[in-house]
């Protein structure tokens, strides 16, 4: 299946199996021997690696091995399409609806394994177990970077404090100063094109696994949409309201895919849980002063990361705040010493944190903005197509 870091595509391994199971089924017309079974158990086998998440709540007994060939195809994308190890240029192109890349990947390039085609194919293959082996590779990936950004928050406080009173303040030389102030903004940088590019491959396995699920099992997508579009929207939600959310996320019946992924990641490794998060649009305006942003050319096509760049903007501070709020309100002791006696704030619904989101994205509008205008020299502006 992989060698030499080449992966077979998804379809090619899908209709070679397609060709075997054929084969067997016309030699189980001469013998009798149910040998479909042994087939299924061996996919099984391959693609089961513990309980589905959201859904199941057994534990895998430690003794089992299995999983090894979806632990290899989902390594092999999260190394080769997310992070991009061999530096192929690989690029989440929106107006493709896939990934790009100036090379190739071991003998195909990236558009080759990331179209809808292929990502069906990938899911037909693995299975439910196996596309939430892979959901969780990219989760872990993602959490590991979202904790880089809140190391980032804590370190760099003071000087985002101080760019916070300049933006609000209009002060440029004193905005100039803290930025410079701020440690590794390229790196962190980087950290954030690795998350928009989790966040790009992972929408595009959700909306292959629910196009798979709307053609082999339509009424379970269409139950799954409806309930998501009826769920309560009062913060905090109870734990069964959560998991059919995130359940919902996972086959693109919910609308805000991109925020709910994040937020779910957030609450599970507890990061957005420091003060300091209130001064996350202020560290994403300073990526206006990056190389990566200075050097970028923009186009309709948008073929750079800048794309995923906002994305994971959008997606942090959006997931942060529900975070942040889902935090306050929390039921806490009262401050008269009664320690069995339970305060109840006031309840919270999902439109309100929604508020404060365009609150916070419109800082960093202004924040950007602000440190655009007056960084950019003509000299340094590029062309704007």
């Amino acid at each position: 299946m992989i060698t030499d870091n080449c992966l077979q595509r998804p379809s090619i391994i899908e209709s070679l199996l397609q060709r075997h199971i054929g084969i067997i089924h016309m030699a189980e017309q001469h013998i009798s021997m149910d040998i479909t079974e042994g087939i299924r158990e061996v996919l099984l086998t391959e693609s089961f690696t513990g309980p589905v998440s959201y859904l199941q709540k057994f534990e895998k007994p430690t003794e089992i091995q299995t999983g090894s060939a979806i632990e290899l195809v989902g390594n092999w994308y999260l190394e080769n399409i997310v992070k991009d190890i061999s530096g192929a240029g690989v690029l989440f192109i929106p107006i493709r609806h896939c990934f790009k890349s100036s090379q190739v990947i071991g003998a195909w390039t990236a558009e080759s394994y990331t179209d809808v085609r292929e990502l069906k194919a990938l899911i037909r293959i693995f299975g439910g177990y196996g596309f939430d082996r892979i959901d969780r590779l990219l989760k872990e990936h993602t959490a590991a970077l979202l904790n880089c950004i809140d190391t980032a928050l804590q370190s760099n406080r003071e000087a985002l404090e101080g760019l916070a009173g300049s933006v609000n303040y209009g002060d440029r030389i004193e905005r100039e100063a803290n930025i410079k102030q701020l440690l590794d903004l390229d790196t962190l940088v980087g950290f954030c094109i690795q998350a928009g590019q989790a966040i790009a491959f992972h929408k595009l396995l959700v909306e292959a696994a629910g196009a798979v699920l709307e053609e082999n099992a339509p009424l379970i997508l269409s139950l799954l949409r409806g309930v998501a579009k009826q769920l309560p929207v009062d913060i905090p939600e109870k734990d069964d309201i959560t998991r059919l959310r995130r359940l919902a996320n996972t086959v693109g019946a919910d609308e805000d895919h991109d925020t709910e992924w994040i937020h779910a990641i957030m609450a599970d490794v507890g990061v957005a849980n420091d003060s300091s998060w209130g001064f996350l649009p202020y560290l994403c305006s300073a990526f206006m002063a990056s190389s990566i942003w200075s050097m970028t050319t923009y186009n309709f096509l948008i073929h750079n990361q800048i794309w995923v760049i906002c994305r994971c903007i959008n997606a942090v501070i959006a997931g942060s705040e529900y975070v942040r709020m889902e935090r306050v309100q929390q039921p806490r002791s009262l401050s008269n010493g009664h320690a069995g006696e339970i305060s109840e704030p006031e309840t919270l619904n999902r439109t309100s944190i929604e508020a404060n989101i365009k609150s916070a994205l419109q800082i960093f509008v202004k924040s950007s903005a602000g440190i655009v205008l007056d960084s950019w020299s003509e000299n340094s502006r590029y062309y704007v197509c």
